[in-house]
């Protein structure tokens, strides 16, 4: 069996052939390409014809590569969307959450739906690019445009209707809006009622590992793949972050994981929502997890900070290759500087290098001057934003846990692995890397009735992939020195 994974992350996309054979699965990258947001005028947009413009190339690839594929999925970030006319034609490029126009717009919904009211009616936490700001952002800005009959769709299902010709949505995507009561499973209609949306905008939510629609002839033709036999699209679970938690090689019910890309999701899939003061105060959010279940994580910046750095430095025509980066990282000194990964500075800075000296300057830091300074800080500070975010989860849910599943890019960063079971002091269990697309194919493996289970999914997982475990060291020190990381980043 071969299944096809579409995984759009923020930075870039790949389609990758998914194949199961006794018992373990293996992964080849068929198509890669760059997707990242566009300016145009006071705009930022996501180029959702060029996306899909990609996906057609990688499905051209995989006919001439693989012949027969058996399923499709696909998978992105959460929140962004996109609205269809009456006559099911597309309106516009759809904006990327990095777009100014949310900007007030918590405030806005504050004075609407009072502080807190969003969460206690959807689960979901209050953060600045949510989908229900951004509707808010365009009511604000242009009535017109967010007036008349149309078609919400989250950006894997504009897709999936460019590829079937179906319009549906997917439950792990819709719980991001905060327009979706977790709980209940379905629209909060007072919600939509004060942003004036009908229900008859949105079409059915699909539960993960459904058939969205079949390719189209159309779209078979311009792929290669000719007209025998159907080729189902399944709503994997779509928000990305909710395929990656898929991907978890744990064999124990409770677990935390950590899904470091370019941002960072950390927490426990569980059975129901957790909608408390605590959470809410903590900044974690319940989301969809895959068939049915939730997420209770806190979102952070992740290697979005690395990855601007990067940019930086490629303009100054400096090194950038990785090895590079963490050798020059592991000759810094350590616990030199520190920073606060969230804040407002790293938002969409045009340098992220002088936005990180800024940084240092504010909280009385002298600024970083090489490159495996800045990485070094970077890396440590996540480490011990990640124990942070730990204690939290450990706290709100009661339960503890010995072991830190890491998945996604930063498993091939074997320095950062060691400082996240430092900071942590738990072991990590660091694998696999490309957990989104595993994730996503896992799903439609399972939709397809060739996996039963997750216990049969974690250990098809574990038994295909090098998963490398770290012990924590020199506790004592990591202890000291994050005593020294709170004290600066309280600083204002």
């Amino acid at each position: 069996m071969k299944v096809i994974a579409v995984d759009l992350g923020a930075s870039s996309g790949r389609l990758i052939s998914v194949s199961l054979k006794n018992g373990k699965v293996e992964l080849e990258e068929l198509h890669r390409f760059l997707n990242e947001g566009i300016y145009a005028g006071d705009r930022f947009y996501t180029d959702i014809l060029n996306i899909f413009h990609e996906i057609l190339k990688g499905l051209q690839i995989a006919q001439k590569k693989i012949g027969k594929i058996d399923a499709i999925g696909i998978d992105t970030w959460g929140v962004d969307f996109a609205f269809l006319d009456s006559q099911g034609e597309l309106l516009g490029n759809p904006y990327h959450y990095r777009d100014t126009q949310a900007i007030g717009m918590m405030e806005k919904a504050g004075n609407i739906f009072g502080k807190k009211g969003l969460f206690y009616e959807t689960g979901v936490q209050d953060m600045w690019y949510n989908t229900v700001y951004q509707i808010l952002g365009i009511q604000n800005r242009n009535s017109e445009k967010a007036a008349g009959k149309k078609t919400f769709l989250m950006l894997p299902d504009v897709l999936g209707y460019f590829l079937t010709g179906e319009r549906s949505l997917e439950y792990t995507s819709v719980s991001t809006t905060q327009m979706y009561d977790l709980k209940n499973k379905s629209w909060a209609e007072s919600v939509l009622y004060e942003l004036g949306l009908e229900k008859s905008v949105f079409p059915e939510v699909l539960m993960t590992g459904a058939v969205k629609g079949n390719l189209t002839k159309r779209i078979k033709k311009l792929a290669g793949i000719g007209e025998a036999g159907d080729i189902p699209l399944i709503a994997v679970a779509q928000h990305d972050s909710a395929s990656a938690a898929y991907a978890v090689p744990a064999q124990e019910d409770n677990y935390v994981f950590i899904n470091s890309g370019t941002w960072s999701i950390i927490g426990m899939v569980m059975d129901e929502p957790v909608v408390t003061d605590m959470v809410y105060d903590r900044n974690f959010s319940n989301e969809g997890a895959a068939f049915g279940k939730i997420k209770l994580v806190k979102t952070i910046m992740g290697m979005w900070l690395i990855q601007e750095l990067r940019k930086c430095w490629e303009k100054k025509g400096s090194n950038i290759d990785y090895t590079y980066l963490i050798k020059e990282a592991e000759a810094a000194s350590p616990f030199s500087h520190f920073i606060e990964v969230d804040d407002e500075l790293f938002v969409a800075p045009l340098d992220m290098e002088d936005a990180v000296n800024q940084y240092c300057v504010r909280t009385k830091q002298n600024e970083i001057q090489t490159q495996g300074g800045f990485y070094r800080a970077v890396m440590e500070s996540l480490a011990f934003k990640y124990k942070e975010s730990v204690c939290d989860v450990e706290e709100i849910t009661g339960k503890k846990t010995d072991t830190l599943y890491l998945l996604g890019g930063a498993v091939r960063d074997a320095m950062f692995c060691q400082f996240i079971a430092n900071a942590t002091g738990k072991t990590v269990s660091a694998g696999p890397v490309e957990a989104t697309a595993v994730g996503n194919a896992m799903i439609q493996m399972k939709a397809l009735g060739k996996i039963q289970n997750e216990k049969e999914n974690a250990g098809i997982i574990q038994s295909s992939f090098d998963i490398i475990k770290y012990k924590p060291q020199d506790l004592e020190l990591w202890d000291k020195m994050y005593q020294k990381y709170k004290i600066i980043t309280e600083r204002k």
